[in-house]
């Protein structure tokens, strides 16, 4: 197991941002070079994915509350599975996507949820052995929408799930503990929950509720 201090992990996230402004000022300078790539698909998604994770590095839960408007997931989900699949494909792992037809809407800041959902599928592609596979599924009922990441991987003893989610903890070589501190804050702030199924020997299922109602805060407002 490693554990991360909080200077630490500032330093950490001071260097990813010096990198990731270095990336963007490259693409830009690719831009003003090359006026088409303004206009490709693949350049736009990069340049949106290094713009979210910005955001996603100066998140901070005590200072940021994140901009719920109504939206559906499904697109999102698509666009995840589309994404991912290369990933696990070099991996020889199979990727499958479960999702109920008529999802509801929900109320989220979608670039949060978006990393929230990279984050587990970056952890099930570590965790995934080839000839393994790995579900991304979506599934309502009458008060939230559930999203889940199952892997068939080593799974985790039930010392390791009591720790998963603290900040600074990790189970895995080179890990710096914090996705899934991160993944939870991000989901508490949308009213939601996180939750994790596993065994030794039999994967993971991480699970996430999300409202598809009024959140509690404005349920007791009223």
């Amino acid at each position: 197991m490693t554990h991360y201090t909080p200077n630490s992990s500032a330093s950490l996230r001071h260097e990813i941002n010096n990198s990731l402004t270095l990336l963007s000022s490259r693409l830009q300078l690719l831009a003003s070079k090359h006026p088409f790539l303004k206009k490709d698909p693949d350049f736009i998604e990069i340049r949106n994915d290094l713009s979210n994770i910005q955001r996603l590095l100066s998140y901070d839960r005590t200072s940021h509350q994140p901009q719920l408007i109504p939206c559906r997931i499904q697109p999102l989900l698509d666009e995840l599975y589309a994404s991912f699949l290369p990933v696990f494909h070099s991996q020889k792992v199979e990727l499958f996507l479960h999702i109920e037809p008529d999802l509801p809407l929900i109320r989220a800041d979608l670039p949060l949820i978006r990393q929230a959902m990279i984050n587990l599928l970056k952890n099930a592609s570590e965790a995934a052995r080839p000839g393994g596979h790995v579900t991304l599924s979506a599934s309502f009922n009458s008060t939230h929408i559930i999203l889940s990441v199952s892997d068939d991987g080593t799974g985790m003893t039930p010392e390791q799930q009591a720790h998963i989610f603290e900040p600074f903890v990790s189970y895995k070589k080179g890990g710096t503990g914090l996705g899934l501190a991160i993944v939870q804050s991000i989901i508490s702030a949308h009213h939601g929950h996180l939750s994790l199924e596993t065994s030794p020997g039999h994967g993971c299922t991480f699970r996430i509720l999300l409202p598809v109602s009024l959140s509690p805060v404005e349920k007791s407002a009223k």
